[in-house]
């Protein structure tokens, strides 16, 4: 990465995400269940193994380290203490590596209203939009019935990102968005204009997403967004931004633009 930062994951297994490495307890409903971050702090061993290796991976460049479906400060202050911990081992063998920062996904409802706590404590936040649609509508994003209610341009989520965004800027912490919402051109707009400077997606989906952003000003992405923020429904939302952004984005959106 000639430097640039790389931000480590740590594991997200469990609900729709399997390892073999994993005998998991059958669950009625796994997406609430043991997963994640929950699942990490049941298994020490393991969990400190993989921030180990995370820690001497900072040895050779900007690491940082994320955790996934976290739900409350107990959970990030466990983690906190474990990763302490993992350093403290690493260089007890010799190896220089520096404090590693410890960031958090903000994907469920309760992280989302306790951001102002989370942003004094962690180091980063990111905006994790599949689930955070997922739990805060709750609407099963793999039921193909219930589809056209997971919208991210609901203006329920739209407030949320909202919050985080603000959060993040009173306590001087980046806010990132992944998920599908960033690699969506039109709703990446929309981000933007939130105040969202940091997108993650799928490489596939950078040269659509940079073309569409060029073609939009700020000013009218914030607009879109104020919009957004006092609307009833997704469905008011999505027509806003496609009577003010399909006309310019037309071409990329049916994939005319391939590379940028």
């Amino acid at each position: 990465m000639r430097g640039r930062p790389i931000v480590l994951r740590t594991f997200d297994i469990g609900g729709d995400k399997f390892a073999s490495s994993f005998r998991l307890p059958e669950e009625l409903n796994p997406m609430l269940g043991l997963r994640a971050v929950r699942l990490a702090l049941t298994r020490e061993d393991t969990f400190k193994e993989q921030l180990r290796a995370m820690v001497r991976a900072a040895a050779l460049g900007d690491v940082r380290i994320m955790i996934p479906m976290v739900t409350s400060l107990t959970e990030l202050r466990q983690v906190r203490v474990l990763l302490e911990r993992a350093t403290a081992e690493v260089r007890a063998r010799g190896i220089d590596v520096p404090d590693v920062p410890l960031g958090v996904m903000i994907e469920v409802p309760s992280a989302a209203i306790m951001v102002d706590r989370f942003a004094k404590e962690a180091a980063f936040l990111s905006l994790g939009t599949n689930d955070l649609v997922q739990y805060a509508l709750a609407v099963d994003r793999g039921n193909r019935t219930l589809a056209y209610l997971a919208s991210c341009f609901d203006p329920a989520i739209v407030r949320l990102i909202a919050q985080v965004v603000r959060a993040g800027a009173t306590h001087l912490r980046a806010v990132s968005v992944c998920g599908a919402m960033a690699s969506d051109p039109i709703a990446a707009v929309l981000l933007v204009g939130l105040g969202v400077r940091e997108l993650s997606m799928e490489a596939a989906a950078i040269p659509t997403v940079r073309e569409g952003l060029r073609r939009v000003t700020l000013e009218e992405a914030e607009a879109l967004a104020t919009f957004a923020l006092d609307a009833d429904t997704a469905e008011d939302v999505e027509r806003a931004l496609a009577e003010r952004l399909a006309p310019r984005l037309m071409d990329i959106l049916i994939g005319e633009v391939a590379e940028v």
